[in-house]
């Protein structure tokens, strides 16, 4: 009789997984968090305690959007992907380098939708000649590597291989894991027939000390990677009835529409904290909560802002969220007479300034 609940045990996750026929492949422990919706009155001054602002001292004409941004050792690395310049920063805001041009030489590209850096190079993703591109991290390009795929996202490696997220064309692979060279060694999900592409214009991957995050566009759980790639654990978020339907996850258009609730990019988590970017319905708020605890709320990220307030979180680093202002920012706050004066006044100027949130512990 007691190997009748193994047997009913077992059945049970083999159906689980066959269920998510499309989803990541092998099935793993999976987290089930419940996510508060409403707003709360000061939530960010309950899981921010310090903000940093680096002011940022621009060449002129340098770029248009701040779209990605990545925090590596001492150096802030930023995307513009409207005019495909990936330029770096030091900690105290002052230029450093551009990496690589637009045009059709050996060491130019056409479009850059996505970077990432290592101890090694950095690496620029050209998804319109579908090619990698490598420089030294001051600059210096190093080579260009043709893949036989349409790339969306990645990340780099410990051990030399790749973590990518497809565009649909080539093949029906979506998510995987290839080697040095490009070649896919494994496949963890596939496009079904209503993915028509990863639209997201911010990370789809993030790295957060030992572990590697990855959310698909509109998705409703983020999935844990280590640094090998390997696939160890999952984030179910549930946003109750809000939760897009699956038939619809590929039109963000009529989810807002329809006042759905999906993620914007993926989510933060820094031990039990979590920090995520939403639309909400009829709002874009940023969601901050402890899962351990089982507490938080949201902050509409449009109007009546204070200093802890995240506006977007971008990448971690170092136990500190980071984030952006631009000049429009200013508009958002209660009053911007609570931010420092050389801020607002590099603001008023036209110039970004990158701000780190520090997370209570």
């Amino acid at each position: 009789m007691k190997y009748i609940h193994y047997y009913i045990f077992f059945l049970f996750f083999f159906i689980a997984c066959k269920e998510n026929k499309t989803d990541i492949i092998p099935c793993v422990p999976q987290t089930k968090v419940d996510v508060p919706l409403e707003e709360v009155s000061g939530i960010s001054s309950s899981f921010i305690d310090t903000v940093l602002f680096v002011k940022l001292q621009e060449p002129q004409n340098t770029f248009r959007n701040l779209d990605k941004l990545k925090i590596y050792g001492d150096t802030i690395y930023i995307l513009d992907e409207r005019l495909s310049k990936l330029m770096s920063f030091d900690k105290e805001g002052n230029f450093i380098t551009q990496y690589g041009e637009r045009g059709r030489s050996s060491s130019e590209y056409v479009r850059v939708n996505s970077f990432d850096v290592d101890k090694h190079y950095v690496y620029l993703y050209d998804d319109a000649s579908e090619k990698m591109i490598s420089f030294t991290h001051g600059g210096e390009f190093v080579q260009k590597v043709e893949t036989p795929f349409w790339g969306e996202d990645f990340k780099a490696l410990e051990n030399g291989s790749f973590l990518f997220s497809l565009k649909p064309g080539k093949s029906n692979v979506k998510l995987c894991v290839t080697d040095s060279h490009f070649n896919i060694k494994k496949v963890f999900s596939y496009f079904d027939e209503e993915d028509q592409d990863n639209y997201s214009n911010y990370s789809l991957f993030q790295k957060v000390g030992d572990s590697i995050y990855y959310t698909d566009d509109m998705s409703d759980t983020t999935h844990v990677f280590t640094p090998k790639g390997e696939l160890v654990h999952s984030y179910l978020f549930n946003f109750g009835k809000y939760a897009p339907p699956l038939e619809a996850r590929y039109d963000a258009e009529q989810l807002i529409k329809e006042k759905h609730v999906f993620m914007y990019t993926c989510p933060l988590i820094y031990d039990s904290k979590l920090v995520m970017f939403l639309r909400n319905r009829h709002l874009r708020t940023v969601l901050y909560y402890d899962m351990k605890e089982r507490i938080g709320g949201n902050k509409d990220i449009d109007k009546g802002l204070s200093p802890t307030d995240i506006i977007i979180p971008l990448c971690m680093a170092d136990g500190y969220v980071v984030g952006y202002l631009e000049d429009y920012c200013l508009d958002r706050f209660e009053d911007k007479t609570t931010l420092p004066a050389d801020v607002v006044q590099h603001l008023e100027n036209g110039y970004r300034v990158v701000a780190f949130y520090r997370l209570k512990r």
